[in-house]
């Protein structure tokens, strides 16, 4: 079961500037950090990213800009977000992001539990059970 953790490593603390890259490309990364039933990715998008099409998951997502500016662009409707702005995706909702200007922008995504993305979170041990 996937919410099932090891309650002697519990508080788990982890630095998610040393935490393995989940995914990465030209000017774009992302680590995850799981809860018992939440996630958050943090994303690194550079200037140089090219734009990428809509995406769209059967999970809720609500971002948050941490650092720089992002363009997002939420079931067709382009909205700029600056530092510690917020947007609401709703689930099945196609969007996408992109940094604005030439500095990166870093991205705090917070999700449900994803069992697609359990691989991301193997270094953390507590839920290695």
């Amino acid at each position: 079961m996937v919410r099932k953790y090891d309650p002697e490593k519990i508080p788990s603390v982890y630095n998610l500037s040393e935490a393995p890259v989940a995914k990465e490309g030209p000017g774009f990364e992302q680590v995850v950090f799981r809860g018992v039933d939440q996630m958050v990715g943090m994303t690194t998008i550079g200037p140089e990213r090219e734009d990428k099409p809509q995406h769209s998951h059967p999970w809720e997502q609500t971002t948050i800009v941490i650092e720089g500016e992002v363009d997002f662009l939420v079931d067709g409707e382009r909205v700029s977000l600056g530092t510690h702005d917020a947007v609401e995706i709703p689930p099945d909702v196609p969007h996408a992001s992109r940094a604005v200007g030439s500095e990166p922008a870093r991205l705090l995504a917070f999700w449900p539990l994803r069992e697609d993305r359990l691989d991301a979170t193997d270094y953390q041990a507590e839920f290695d059970v």
